[in-house]
């Protein structure tokens, strides 16, 4: 029998192995964790808030569009002046996937105006993570214009006052919505709520 030649036998000899296959990581899923308004019906000419929280989230977006620009946010309010009825559809995007959420606001016959009808608050936040252990010391933060007195439900650890970039705590034991109240010199009063959930 005749001999392989010896560069062909060291060729086989030396034949590289493939790779094992590389573990192909899963992104986490994109999520809203609340949609909600602070008023499920308005009079035309009011204005709604709409407040929003999202995870693992890289673009968010709703429907119909509104002036304010969204982004993906643990807790954020927005405003709008729906003219008729109107069904918003908020979506998050991300490696993990699109989610919606929807929410209707009905709009009903025009009132006169009066003060009880104007915005004193500006906006009001969780600040850091919307959920939290049982009893957590929880800071929010907000901004009121022309408001002479603030308060919130449940109560705030020290007294609230009106202004810009105002901050306090509230402890919680149990998921909980934050309900802030502001008040004008003419008895207007405006009213904003955020979510704080207990795992």
């Amino acid at each position: 029998m005749r001999a392989l030649p010896l560069v062909f036998l060291l060729f086989i000899g030396c034949e590289k192995k493939a790779d094992p296959p590389r573990a192909v990581e899963t992104p986490k899923p994109t999520k809203i964790t609340h949609f909600y308004g602070n008023a499920a019906s308005i009079a035309r000419g009011e204005t709604v808030t709409l407040c929003y929280g999202t995870e693992n989230a890289a673009t968010v977006s709703i429907t119909p569009p509104i002036e304010t620009e969204l982004r993906p946010s643990l807790n954020r309010c927005i405003s709008d002046k729906p003219a008729k009825d109107t069904t918003y559809t908020l979506k998050a995007g991300g490696p993990g996937g699109d989610v919606t959420e929807t929410l209707q606001v009905k709009v009903g016959a025009a009132q006169a105006s009066t003060p009880s009808t104007r915005q004193l608050i500006k906006s009001f936040n969780v600040m850091g993570e919307t959920t939290r252990q049982p009893g957590s010391k929880v800071q929010l933060c907000y901004t009121t214009e022309g408001a002479i007195a603030v308060a919130s439900q449940p109560a705030a650890t020290a007294p609230l006052g009106p202004g810009t970039n105002q901050c306090f705590f509230v402890v919680v034991d149990k998921t909980t919505a934050i309900i802030l109240t502001a008040t004008a010199v003419d008895g207007a009063v405006d009213r904003m709520q955020v979510g704080v959930t207990v795992r």
